[in-house]
């Protein structure tokens, strides 16, 4: 299991149960082997990214061939909820809604896969929690 954080626990980094690695995306990703993952998981990490595009055509890079890449990111109705979460009612760290990039809607999502070179047929996008967030399932060609 491979972790990538801007931040993450010595404890964790330290572990021999992971492979434990601390940057900036895309940057970080070259320490990973190309072709090497089954599965990325990109939860809450897109709509912080100053270019997607790339972290995403490295990811592509790192993944195998049928390897599979979930996002989850929030939509432009999560934008008003998470807000209002964090500026109003302090639910949330505020530095985080403060850092948010951009936010996503279906077709959104879609276009930033293409981009990055993920096939259609391959892409899968569905929205969830009330509308509030958007997550695809993508399939690497094999």
């Amino acid at each position: 299991m491979v972790i990538m954080d801007v931040a993450l626990n010595q404890e964790l980094i330290d572990s021999a149960e992971f492979e434990a690695h601390v940057g900036i995306l895309p940057g970080v990703l070259e320490n990973v082997t190309n072709h090497s993952l089954d599965l990325v998981v990109m939860n809450s990490v897109l709509e912080h990214l100053d270019n997607p595009v790339a972290t995403l055509e490295n990811i592509q890079t790192i993944l195998r061939p049928g390897g599979i890449l979930f996002i989850n990111v929030p939509s432009w109705l999560g934008k008003r909820v998470l807000e209002f979460a964090a500026f109003r009612l302090k639910l949330s760290p505020a530095e985080e809604m403060e850092d948010h990039r951009r936010y996503y809607n279906k077709r959104e999502l879609w276009l930033e896969l293409r981009r990055s070179g993920f096939s259609p047929s391959k892409i899968k996008i569905h929205r969830h929690k009330l509308g509030t967030n958007v997550y695809a399932i993508v399939r690497v060609e094999n």
